[in-house]
Formats: C-alpha cells, sequence, structure tokens
C-alpha cells in the first residue's frame, strides 16, 4: 500500500471549509498521500478562498466548468462547485464528492468542521492495521469531540474525550437517530453498530461497497449507511483515541432547510423545496429498513448487502426497525451500543421488546389535590408537545393504590408502556382525578 487517503467532505455554505482544509495538511505527516475531494456549495464560484491559501490550479481534466483541481501542499484537491439552490441535501453531496474516488488505499469521510490532531494521517492508519489484526473489514468512526473556533478575543477550544454511539429515540418518521455517549473507559476501543456521518475512516473498498445514497437527504444517513455496511460485511469500531474534533453547535451558520424555502419555490428559483427532498429521502430509508410504505423505491445498489441479513443487524443493534420496538435495555441509561447474543428464535427476540415510549414516573401524594374515597376514577393522558393526545387510561383507587411505591405509601409510580405504534412524540404526562359529584379535580402535569 502507498497509504493514500481519500477525504470526501462536503460544504454547505461554511466558512469553516477553508481552515479545515488548511489544518488538515498542516497537521498530516504526509501531505502528498492525501487527496481530498469536496463537493463545494456556495454562492459564488470564486477559487480566490482556495488560491488564496496558496492551491496551485492545475488541470483539472474535465470540461465541466464547475470542477477544479488544486495543488495544496503536496495534497490532490478537486473541488466540485455547485450553487447553493442546486444544492439536494448532506448526502447527495457526499455521492458528489464519492465521484473523483480513484480506488485510494483508505477512505475518510468528514464533514467540513474539523481539527486534527498531529500526524493524523499516520496516526489513524497504524490504528487501523492494529485493529485489523483481529477485527475484518473495519471502520472507525463515531461522533468525535467538539471543538469551538478561536474569534477575535477567543482562542480556539479543543474538547476531551471520544463516545461511542447509542439509540437516542426515534423521528416522526420510524427513523432511529442517535446521540454520542462518553467511553467510560478511554484505553480501549467499543464494538458498536452505528456509522457517522461526519467521521468515517476505512479502506479504500469502502466508498465501492457503500456508497452515499444521492436520494437520501439528510435525516436517515446514518442507520441506512450503517444498515449497508453491516450487511455487507463490515464491523464497527468507536475510538478510544481522538483523531479529528467536530464543530457541533454552528449556530451562526446557514443551512440548507433555511435556502430551499417555500419563498423560493413559489418563486421557481428552486425545483423543490427542503422538506420535499427530505419525504423522498425519508421513504427510502423506510423501505431500506423494512418499515410497510405505500410503495417502495427502487434502492438500486444502494440497497441492503448479501454477506448479512438485516434480521442479523437488528439482533445487533437490538431494534426491531418495522415496528421501532427494542430490547429493555435500550429504554433505560446507560443504554448499550451493540448486543453480542444471538436469540435462540426470531419469536423468543421479539418477544423480549418493549416500545421505546416507556417511563416509570413517580408523583408524590402531596401533589395531589385530591386524594380520597370520594375520586370515583384518575385519568391518566399521555400528550405531545402541542398537546395532542397520544393515550389515555382509566384507573380506579383500587388500581392507584397498586401503584404505590414499593414500602414508600407516600407516592405512586406509574409505570407507562405504550405499546402500540405512534407517529407521535411523547412530551407531556397529566394525571387527574375525577369526582362523580363535581366533575374533575386539578390536574398535576410531568414531563415524559
Amino acid at each position: 500500500m502507498n497509504n493514500k487517503i481519500f477525504v470526501s467532505i462536503a460544504s454547505y455554505r461554511d466558512p469553516e471549509l477553508i481552515p479545515t482544509i488548511k489544518n488538515m495538511i498542516a497537521h498530516a505527516t504526509n501531505p502528498e498521500n492525501i487527496i481530498i475531494s469536496v463537493c463545494w456549495q456556495a454562492e459564488e464560484r470564486d477559487i480566490a478562498v482556495f488560491t488564496d491559501i496558496g492551491a496551485a490550479e492545475i488541470d483539472s481534466g474535465s470540461d465541466n466548468p464547475d470542477i477544479f483541481r488544486f495543488d495544496y501542499q503536496g495534497a490532490l484537491l478537486h473541488v466540485h462547485y455547485v450553487h447553493i439552490y442546486n444544492a439536494r441535501g448532506a448526502c447527495w453531496a457526499r455521492y458528489c464528492a464519492e465521484q473523483v474516488f480513484n480506488h485510494e488505499d483508505y477512505f475518510l469521510q468528514i464533514d467540513s468542521h474539523c481539527r486534527f490532531i498531529e500526524n493524523w494521517d499516520k496516526e489513524i492508519i497504524d490504528y487501523y492495521l492494529e485493529l485489523s489484526k483481529t477485527i475484518e473489514k473495519l471502520v472507525v468512526t463515531g461522533y468525535p469531540p467538539s471543538y469551538t473556533p478561536a474569534t477575535e478575543d477567543k482562542e480556539e477550544v479543543l474538547g476531551t474525550g471520544t463516545a461511542r454511539m447509542v439509540l437516542n429515540g426515534f423521528h416522526d418518521s420510524d427513523i432511529p437517530s442517535f446521540k454520542p455517549v462518553a467511553l467510560t473507559d478511554q484505553s480501549s476501543y467499543v464494538k458498536g453498530c452505528f456509522v457517522a456521518g461526519g467521521f468515517t475512516f476505512s479502506v479504500g473498498d469502502f466508498p465501492v461497497d457503500v456508497p452515499n445514497d444521492p436520494n437520501l437527504f439528510f435525516m436517515g444517513e446514518e442507520i441506512s449507511m450503517s444498515a449497508r455496511a453491516f450487511t455487507r460485511g463490515y464491523n464497527i469500531v468507536y475510538p478510544e483515541k481522538i483523531f479529528v474534533w467536530h464543530y457541533y453547535t454552528r449556530e451562526e451558520c446557514n443551512k440548507i432547510w433555511g435556502d430551499l424555502n417555500q419563498n423560493l419555490v413559489d418563486k421557481k428559483v428552486v425545483k423543490k423545496g427542503w422538506w420535499e427532498w427530505d419525504s423522498l429521502s425519508k421513504q427510502r430509508v423506510r423501505s431500506l429498513l423494512g418499515i410497510e410504505i405505500d410503495e417502495k423505491p427502487d434502492l438500486g445498489k444502494y440497497c441492503l448487502g448479501d454477506i448479512r441479513t438485516l434480521e442479523q443487524y437488528e439482533y445487533l443493534t437490538g431494534i426491531y426497525f418495522r415496528e421501532q420496538l427494542v430490547l429493555p435495555d435500550l429504554i433505560l441509561d446507560p443504554k448499550p451500543c451493540a448486543f453480542s447474543e444471538i436469540p435462540k428464535s426470531r419469536d423468543a427476540w421479539l418477544a423480549r421488546l418493549y416500545s421505546p415510549f416507556y417511563r416509570a414516573v413517580t408523583i408524590d401524594k402531596s401533589e395531589l389535590a385530591a386524594n380520597d374515597d370520594n375520586v370515583d376514577y384518575w385519568s391518566l393522558g399521555i400528550f405531545t408537545e402541542d398537546n395532542q393526545l397520544i393515550a389515555m387510561q382509566r384507573l380506579t383507587i383500587d388500581e392507584m393504590a397498586e401503584q404505590e411505591s414499593g414500602d414508600n405509601k407516600e407516592s405512586y409510580k406509574l409505570e407507562i408502556k405504550l405499546k402500540e405504534k405512534t407517529h407521535l412524540i411523547p412530551k407531556k404526562l397529566r394525571l387527574a382525578p375525577f369526582f362523580t359529584d363535581c366533575g374533575w379535580g386539578e390536574t398535576v402535569e410531568k414531563i415524559w
């Protein structure tokens, strides 16, 4: 191997793109082995942003005026310019960046707002090769620690510690989302099952085996890539070592959903609003995961692989995607990031699953305005943020008494399991007494 690294970057109106490229090359051991490909989504096609940092334009080898190539301190920099009104989301941009992949030895996918450790290229290759001695078809990924860019009055701040990815919940389109949880043992990696869109390192075969689907917008990118990678035989690791930092907040930055808005759709400046691209994208993800939809899109080469099955991936993740049910371990914290046990049967595994919409809520009796035998029944309701009713249950006096919390007779512990599939997100719990002679008593509300 020549240790060539292909670096894929999707950048949308990002002022951190140039600092990211500069930092990457400044901290590389061998810049001449770095091939950077940027899908550069910007308002103006002014390549001065690259030449001003010393990048020398060279022959792009393309008749497309939106394709540029530069030599930047020995590294090869490909730039594909796209006007923001022609943008179609993060996955489409990553797909564009992958089009100049030329079977380099390694593949690194990052966002356009990153910082790098010293000698990052040598360090990550050495790390990868060491783990590859015992783990086949390895993917090093995860949510990196954060950084905050320098300002006129503040220095740049780099975070500490690495994290693993765990299930956060389900989006209202039934698609899983994830969150980082710090590695408690910073001396060893952790095996996982989810790929992070903003930091993925693997062998050069990865973008060939698991190319980015240009028809995906944003939501579902990570679970789609994860399922496709697993079913093609790849194995995921969350490293204990920091290789990059990521800028997460970016509150001051422009986003595609702010630009592809209804106003521009009405003026026919853009073909579709961001929500239209997003809707089509979610249909593809739902189809990939076996979630029922009316019309199944043709996924083409962006389908699941044939080395391992979706069922095997569900056993690894603890998630039944079709019904958004999970193993009990994923309901409470700390959540595992993967399961190694193979169930005796599919039916036995399904029987263990719960809805993730589970809560055990404790209410002190002192919080209840009325708590006597005159109560006819108690009404327990679950609501969304905007007060849509999700579920309602009546509890008799005797049933409420059964909810007393163990030896503590001064509180109730209400265990709530919404087993029926719902597209609504629980946010509030309300408990109210009903009196036969005077109607409803005072309601107690808790955050779900």
